[in-house]
């Protein structure tokens, strides 16, 4: 509770429990930033990150959460803001971020624009698809589950390249699957319902 009281206050943060670029003596440069905001939008992008942290020990995943929205504006012009420096220090100048998103992902855009690394900023958000779906169903019409996100990091991470071709085509079924199952029972599978934290 103390933890959760201390990110809400900040507004935006590390959270180093789901990050691997902190390797304790000297932290490495992540090799992507996995960025979050919102219930399901977050879920997701951990259980991507779990999923990146599995299938590629190797790559350096520094996973951001955001509740203050505004936090993400210059400071000058919001005075929740972050300066360009702490905007840097936090998302660095030249990684690709993924963020995903709980609304129009065109807002992050627009809050983040005057910021240095924009130009690797990726926003999955909603893109009003989707009826009467299951949770993940509507999340994968949207591409903010965890399978897209995981082959969104894998389009944009370049020192994965080809090794990550079986991953990718585990994600792509693992979309099929899931869609399946969700059409035959109404539901998604429990794996997904009751997905935990496992690092």
């Amino acid at each position: 509770m103390d933890e959760a009281i201390k990110h809400c206050t900040k507004g935006i943060g590390i959270w180093e429990w789901a990050s691997n670029d902190d390797c304790g003596k000297a932290p490495d440069e992540p090799d992507v930033i996995m960025a979050s905001c919102g219930d399901v939008a977050t879920k997701e992008a951990l259980a991507a990150t779990a999923i990146l942290r599995e299938e590629f020990p190797d790559l350096k995943v520094r996973f951001i959460n955001v509740v203050d929205l505004f936090k993400l504006q210059p400071a000058e012009e919001h005075p929740h803001g972050l300066s360009s420096r702490e905007f840097d220090t936090l998302f660095t100048v030249d990684k690709p971020i993924i963020f995903n998103f709980h609304g129009y992902p065109w807002l992050i855009h627009k809050l983040t624009y005057c910021h240095t690394n924009h130009h690797n900023l990726h926003v999955r958000g909603y893109k009003e698809k989707g009826n009467i779906n299951t949770p993940l169903e509507l999340a994968m019409n949207n591409q903010i589950d965890r399978f897209n996100l995981v082959l969104d990091v894998i389009d944009r991470v370049p020192k994965l390249g080809s090794a990550a071709a079986y991953v990718q085509q585990r994600m792509k079924n693992a979309i099929i699957e899931h869609r399946a199952y969700a059409y035959e029972n109404g539901i998604d599978k429990p794996e997904i319902t009751d997905w935990k934290w496992t690092f």
